[in-house]
């Protein structure tokens, strides 16, 4: 019995990968697997108390064995992140929260910074190809342009990785789920605001390479025609990530000053992309009292926009920003997460999670 019954448990391994494929998270009943394979019950049970001792099952006495999703290697139980970088902005809160939300289902993560750069993005998915992970976490890169990191999703998702989006997901790969808070309903909130506090003409800023940007873009004009309120062309402006770059590298928030520039007069809010953005506007160019980067100062009318962004981050939390932001429980995005992730790798049914958004007034 002592060979067969680790035979078994290799097939039973084999069958577990094919089942989480499939969606299916109970292995079939003792007696099946018997005439299945062809072996006592007593090799079955000896095979299923080596899964279960590696916790790659879980056996409920009159229910049936369950798969947890865990391999019997440590080195398996590591969910790869790919985010722009998990020591900037609202990532390391994130990545901190999702270790702590992995490590209850038994899993660790390991971070691939992509700095916003489909190059990057390449060469980490080149490396995962050969060096499968069990699961990826990704949040698109220049999700709105044209780009041929889509095909190497693919190849990993036929090779056995699971593939999460964060944000958003790439044109071509609906199929995998993503993790997001819904844009309309996002927009709305914001825009209702700002009406209720008297704001007619209210500009807005929004990411031209992401595809956030443009579901932003987009719920921000359906929620002002709600509102009966038109937007001019010359209240709308773009960014993209090259300009973030320049700021980063060189202080440069020319691509800021140019869209402040063109807004018509009557402009008194503005509607952010992410609270960086608002946060640029209020610290770089005059909006609180201090204006290390701006060469003149702008209009007294400039001076007292007031600001809402899609986002919070701890720009906002401690107070450098006063703005109005959406926000959710604090741990609740890791949570969901890494639930999604833990629940597909135990065969479980996965769709995409809507992240519940709120609105925290500005401080």
């Amino acid at each position: 019995m002592a060979i067969k019954y680790k035979w078994l448990t290799e097939q039973l391994r084999d069958l577990i990968q094919e089942y989480i494929q499939n969606g299916r998270n109970r292995l079939p009943a003792e007696q099946e697997l018997c005439a299945r394979y062809r072996v006592s019950r007593q090799t079955v049970r000896a095979a299923l108390a080596v899964l279960e001792e590696s916790q790659e099952i879980r056996r409920i006495k009159g229910s049936g064995s369950y798969i947890t999703g865990l391999s019997d290697q440590e080195s398996r139980n590591v969910i790869g992140v790919l985010i722009p970088d998990e020591q900037q902005y609202q990532y390391p809160a994130f990545v901190n929260n999702l270790r702590t939300a992995l490590a209850a289902y038994g899993y660790t993560c390991k971070v691939f910074p992509t700095y916003g750069h489909q190059d990057q993005e390449r060469q980490i998915l080149q490396f995962l190809l050969k060096n499968p992970l069990r699961a990826i976490l990704a949040e698109p890169v220049k999700s709105a342009l044209p780009t041929l990191n889509t095909e190497l999703y693919q190849m990993l998702l036929q090779k056995g990785t699971a593939v999460f989006f964060l944000g958003c997901a790439y044109p071509g790969l609906s199929q995998v789920p993503v993790l997001s808070g819904n844009p309309d309903y996002g927009a709305s909130l914001l825009v209702q605001d700002l009406a209720a506090k008297g704001h007619t003409c209210i500009a807005g800023i929004f990411q031209m390479d992401d595809l956030r940007g443009h579901q932003h873009c987009q719920g921000f004009l359906n929620a002002m025609e709600n509102q009966g309120l038109l937007v001019p062309d010359r209240n709308l402006g773009w960014f993209t990530t090259e300009d973030l770059d320049d700021f980063r590298q060189n202080r440069d928030i020319r691509f800021l000053q140019k869209f402040l520039e063109k807004l018509t007069a009557d402009c008194t809010a503005i509607v952010c992309e992410d609270d960086f953005i608002a946060w640029l506007l209020w610290e770089k160019l005059s909006l609180s009292s201090s204006a290390p980067f701006m060469e003149t100062q702008p209009s007294g009318s400039i001076s007292q926009l007031a600001l809402s962004a899609f986002n919070t981050s701890y720009l906002t939390a401690s107070g450098l920003l006063r703005a109005a932001t959406l926000t959710s429980p604090t741990h609740e995005p890791a949570q969901m997460a890494a639930r999604m992730i833990a629940d597909k790798l135990k065969g479980l049914p996965v769709s995409s999670q809507e992240v519940p958004l709120q609105l925290l007034p500005p401080k």
